[in-house]
């Protein structure tokens, strides 16, 4: 059974590129991997994740994130390493879908490839096409590794499909066709069960919101309190001399 790493960029501290709405890169990567995660356990995939919720592998220590994302992949000994990003640029216009490579030969530019395609059908953004890069993540990972980058967030119409569970689980899927087809595999056509497991979803008022991190964690989802609280208009204290979480509602 072959393994995969998924890094969905960015995370904690970083929230990578932010949209002119306010769209985070690291909540749609976040959404990405885990949605093409499901995918590819269906498909009989081992799959491996840099971060399951808004953690980054090295928190207190931002320098050395990038290489911690390495070290999990080359201490699971990982067949392929995919990262996950959303493009942004100062010209608002800039449109496409893209994929990296650390070279334009090897078995990273052949998966590069294979995803590639598979994003650009499903996808149906313009093509930017198939480049190689300097990047930390793929220059220092054992196995042969890829980053897409999806969309433009900088893109006003770009940033509003990045933030669609739709075409999210449309880029999921199609990373994860493209993954399969580097190990001789197919998907399923169905949507995996495990899909809604790994990724729920939290409604306050009608709203679907984005910036509270989940676990699931033998088949119950758990939500921090602070930031579900602190959503709802509370505050959260901490009393280290008594233990005590104290929710202040101001009622």
């Amino acid at each position: 059974m072959p393994t995969v790493v998924l890094d969905p960029g960015h995370g904690g501290y970083d929230p990578g590129a932010v949209g002119q709405k306010g769209t985070r890169e690291k909540d749609i990567t976040l959404a990405v991997a885990l949605k093409a995660g499901a995918y590819l356990q269906q498909a009989e995939v081992k799959v491996a994740y840099t971060r399951i919720g808004d953690q980054v592998p090295r928190p207190g220590d931002p320098s050395r994130d990038l290489a911690a994302r390495c070290d999990i992949a080359n201490k699971v000994r990982a067949d392929l390493f995919v990262s996950i990003h959303c493009n942004s640029a100062t010209n608002q216009s800039a449109r496409g879908t893209e994929t990296y490579s650390f070279r334009d030969t090897g078995e990273g530019r052949r998966a590069a490839a294979l995803i590639h395609a598979e994003l650009v059908q499903a996808l149906k953004l313009p093509d930017r096409g198939l480049k190689t890069a300097n990047f930390y993540v793929l220059r220092h990972t054992t196995a042969p590794a890829v980053l897409v980058e999806l969309a433009f967030i900088s893109n006003p119409d770009e940033e509003k499909l990045l933030a669609d569970p739709a075409f999210q689980n449309r880029a999921a899927k199609a990373i994860a066709a493209g993954v399969a087809a580097y190990f001789g595999l197919k998907l399923k056509e169905q949507v995996p069960r495990k899909l809604k497991e790994q990724v729920p979803r939290l409604v306050i008022d009608g709203m679907t919101v984005n910036d509270v991190p989940f676990r699931v964690i033998d088949g119950v989802t758990w939500v921090p309190l602070r930031p579900y609280t602190e959503r709802l208009g509370f505050k959260v204290a901490w009393d280290e001399e008594t233990r005590t979480i104290n929710v202040i509602t101001g009622r």
